[in-house]
């Protein structure tokens, strides 16, 4: 009766993914006439630094977000009355640890090729970092706790805000006013995002759940945590870190050329793993069609990724020619090859909603840890020779190894929830 009566309906799951897929496509939309922008405005050499500092404060706001994010949306639909204590603690944890990082980064001159001596905009910067963290787990808490519709309004009025201040930060101050344009609506974004969480959404998912949670016990949660923290420490390694050693072995220059291409993949990347995760909140939120969710995640998934993928490769060198001539001839190839490879990152988020369901995470961390020293050990060893496309090359490479590790995997979870006998998350048995 659960699997018709959702058949007859308007899947959460469609609904919700959905609204993710408007709020990536709607960011990357606009990150792309952002940078457009910024290029006619300022010099190659000045967005490969602003690159660099934007990618640096992601890096340390990820690794202070200590994979909470992930941890959201799998047990916020099931966290109940004590769901308040969960973020709460969250960011207050992740702040303190972003505080701390990032004052280690500048202390510590890890950004000297693109931050500003000033001491003004290096406590800016760590500024930004702190609230940072909270803007991007905020995201996940509005997925967990399933209102997602309002994810895609705060990230396009976001994107809207910084192009705004785009011109008229880079008059006021041309070596920052990238930085400062990203930067500056955060603040308002986390304020009342926020104040929605803990005034509204979180009270009426206590309320609703009657007193009950099924969140697992602290020393499981740690266990979680310490398994998504190695996770996404591998992905930070092999995604955030590239900006970064680009800027450093090819120079600021080239890690323009190189970010853009780079940019537009990860939004690409980040559709795909919208769906994945709106797959992973129903899926914990209402188990009993489990059948209905996952194929329908698979035939969204094939939907967006086939005939997108086919026309961005295709239209690839008229993108980047938005920016100028110079990127679409430095920067096609690299595109083109970025893009071949998500396939593979299709494969990975679909196994990991997996995993997660199954609190399997170490299993994925010790997956994604040949992955990422595949990709970071094969650039390395060809950027020297290929430059940029040794980032391309990696990632090829990279790909065939996901295929062979994660493919086998998802296909037989696949069959499983086809079976007779089903599948079902660890919560439901």
């Amino acid at each position: 009766m659960g699997e018709l009566k959702a058949r007859r309906s308007v899947s959460p799951l469609v609904r919700n993914a959905i609204s993710l897929m408007v709020s990536s496509m709607g960011s990357a939309g606009i990150g792309i006439v952002f940078w457009g922008v910024a290029a006619h405005l300022v010099s190659v050499e000045n967005i490969g630094r602003a690159s660099a500092e934007l990618s640096a404060m992601g890096l340390l706001a990820s690794l202070a977000s200590l994979s909470l994010g992930s941890t959201f949306i799998r047990f916020l639909p099931v966290s109940g009355n004590r769901t308040r204590q969960l973020v709460a603690r969250s960011y207050g944890a992740c702040t303190s640890i972003a505080l701390i990082l990032s004052l280690i980064y500048v202390a510590a001159g890890l950004g000297h090729r693109f931050l500003p001596t000033a001491f003004a905009w290096r406590a800016l910067f760590v500024v930004v970092v702190t609230f940072w963290v909270v803007f991007v787990l905020q995201d996940n808490a509005l997925t967990g706790l399933r209102a997602t519709k309002w994810v895609p309004v705060e990230n396009v009025l976001f994107g809207i805000a910084k192009l705004a201040l785009l011109p008229l930060f880079i008059i006021v101050v041309p070596n920052q006013g990238i930085f400062l344009a990203w930067s500056a609506p955060v603040f308002f974004a986390v304020a009342l995002v926020t104040r929605y969480l803990f005034r509204t959404l979180i009270p009426q998912h206590e309320s609703e759940s009657r007193g009950r949670s099924l969140l697992p016990s602290g020393k499981e949660i740690t266990s979680l945590l310490a398994a998504q923290g190695a996770t996404q420490l591998v992905g930070i390694m092999s995604s955030m870190l590239m900006p970064l050693i680009v800027i450093s072995r090819l120079g600021a220059t080239v890690n323009g050329y190189f970010y853009l291409p780079w940019t537009i993949t990860v939004s690409f990347s980040s559709l795909i793993w919208s769906v994945s995760t709106s797959f992973l909140v129903e899926a914990a939120h209402d188990p009993s069609t489990m059948r209905l969710h996952v194929d329908r995640t698979v035939r969204l998934t094939l939907l967006m990724l086939v005939p997108g993928v086919a026309v961005a490769i295709a239209l690839a060198p008229d993108v980047l020619r938005i920016f100028g001539a110079t990127y679409a001839e430095h920067g096609t190839t690299l595109l083109r090859l970025l893009l071949v490879c998500l396939p593979g990152t299709a494969v990975t988020s679909f196994f990991t909603s997996f995993l997660w369901l199954e609190r399997r995470l170490w299993v994925l961390a010790v997956r994604q840890l040949a992955e990422a020293a595949t990709f970071l050990g094969t650039t390395l060893l060809l950027i020297g020779h290929f430059g940029l496309l040794a980032v391309g090359i990696a990632s090829l490479i990279t790909e065939v190894l996901q295929a062979v590790m994660f493919f086998p995997g998802a296909i037989r979870r696949y069959r499983m929830v086809h079976s007779e006998t089903g599948w079902k998350p660890r919560d439901a048995r």
